[in-house]
């Protein structure tokens, strides 16, 4: 099942995000994958542990993405340069993004990636804040704070995605590209 538990996680994903939690069942997700819903319970317990297991991918690709960024460039520099790899892990990725950053963790099981998978979800964070505190270093942010500067960061970041990907502006995709990445550096300049 080593082929197939790809697209496992990647039906339970899908089904989630179109029919919500409450018509989420393994039998819906050994149909989408063409298996018996007996094979999936050999892998994952319940529902719940399989979308823990979709979450714990999501953050591993995202932390992917975060890790393709060059430290070595300056602090400035590698913080637009992560925050230009948020944006593009949430395009290219929207169903993890919508999973992880737009859902009630009582839909998804994320109480429970708290609980089993915090290093995972937290890596993502720390590397944010480790290059904040690199920048604070270098003395090219106004803050003293890492962890308030990464969180205000992400949180600037994840405002500005979340209206897009729910329609709630009229820019196109290459327009919200570029005000994002004009407004990222603005508000780096403030951090």
């Amino acid at each position: 099942m080593g082929e197939s538990k790809e697209q496992i996680l990647n039906c339970a994903r899908d089904i989630f995000l179109e029919e919500g939690l409450s018509h989420f069942s393994m039998r819906k997700v050994a149909t989408c994958v063409g298996v018996s819903a007996t094979a999936l319970y050999r892998h994952y317990t319940n529902k719940e542990a399989l979308l823990f297991h979709v979450l714990l991918r999501g953050f591993r690709i995202f932390a992917d993405y975060l890790n393709r960024v060059d430290e070595g460039q300056e602090p400035l520099a590698c913080l637009k340069a992560t925050a230009a790899a948020y944006l593009d892990f949430a395009l290219n990725e929207h169903a993890y993004y919508e999973m992880m950053f737009m859902s009630s963790e009582q839909m998804t099981g994320l109480k429970k990636l708290n609980e089993d998978g915090a290093d995972e979800m937290q890596q993502t964070f720390a590397i944010l804040q480790r290059r904040v505190q690199n920048a604070i270093a270098a003395s090219t942010l106004q803050t003293t704070d890492s962890f308030a500067g990464a969180y205000s960061i992400w949180a600037y970041a994840h405002g500005q995605i979340a209206l897009y990907l729910c329609g709630r502006t009229e820019l196109g995709r290459e327009q919200f590209i570029t005000l994002y990445q004009e407004l990222m550096a603005a508000h780096l300049r403030k951090v």
